[in-house]
């Protein structure tokens, strides 16, 4: 309950702006409470970074994060990074709402919060897409690039990171004129190109409407 409510707050005011009091009001307890649990306010948002990163797991991300790395993999994993970031914000779940909200609150401030989740990023999903390219790169589905093989994965999660701030208003800052089923198409592709994926490759695995009854 004090962590849930916590997200809401810090979401809010950001690290800095937020008080114990504030904290203490939103969860319904005193600030008695709060610190019994929570040494220091520190100790508080340190148990909230480690809680959001298990918020962020569900059925679907485990499904696909428990795929051999492949070229097939590689596809199935950057649509569906893709389209999770683009889903309205009628879609997404508060809780995720408001962590976004709360990691551009962390990247105004200090960083703290938005450089631990980013490691777990790095841990997970940037981890698993570099072996997916390895993967397409021995199966002699890569072109030559002049990008580094490090950077591609990043590349991938910053380009779907932009995409969901476009729209987490509710209404998007650009419109592309573009359905969303047809925008999250033509995002992957962009993706799959940039990081050396061969055309013939990408149409021998991309299905997006298989894969929409995946990633929603």
């Amino acid at each position: 309950m004090i962590l849930r409510a916590a997200l809401n707050v810090f979401a809010e005011a950001g690290f800095h702006g937020t008080t114990t009091k504030a904290l203490a009001k939103a969860a319904g307890v005193s600030e008695a409470l709060i610190f019994r649990h929570f040494p220091s306010k520190d100790k508080l948002y340190a148990a909230l970074q480690e809680a959001c990163c298990e918020m962020k797991s569900s059925d679907e991300s485990e499904r696909v994060m428990s795929l051999e790395p492949s070229t097939s993999t590689l596809v199935i994993m950057v649509h569906f990074v893709i389209a999770k970031m683009l889903r309205s914000s009628k879609e997404t779940d508060v809780v995720e709402h408001e962590l976004y909200r709360m990691m551009l609150n962390s990247f105004m401030e200090d960083g703290q919060f938005a450089r631990q989740f980013m490691q777990h990023v790095a841990d997970d999903l940037i981890a698993k897409l570099e072996a997916c390219v390895k993967a397409a790169e021995k199966a002699g589905d890569l072109v030559d690039s002049p990008v580094r093989p490090n950077l591609r994965a990043w590349f991938v999660e910053h380009l779907g990171a932009m995409l969901m701030l476009n729209q987490i208003s509710g209404k998007p800052i650009v419109d592309f004129k573009q359905p969303k089923a047809e925008l999250i198409e033509q995002a992957t592709w962009f993706a799959l190109l940039g990081m050396g994926l061969k055309a013939e490759a990408i149409r021998r695995y991309y299905n997006p409407k298989a894969l929409a009854l995946l990633a929603g």
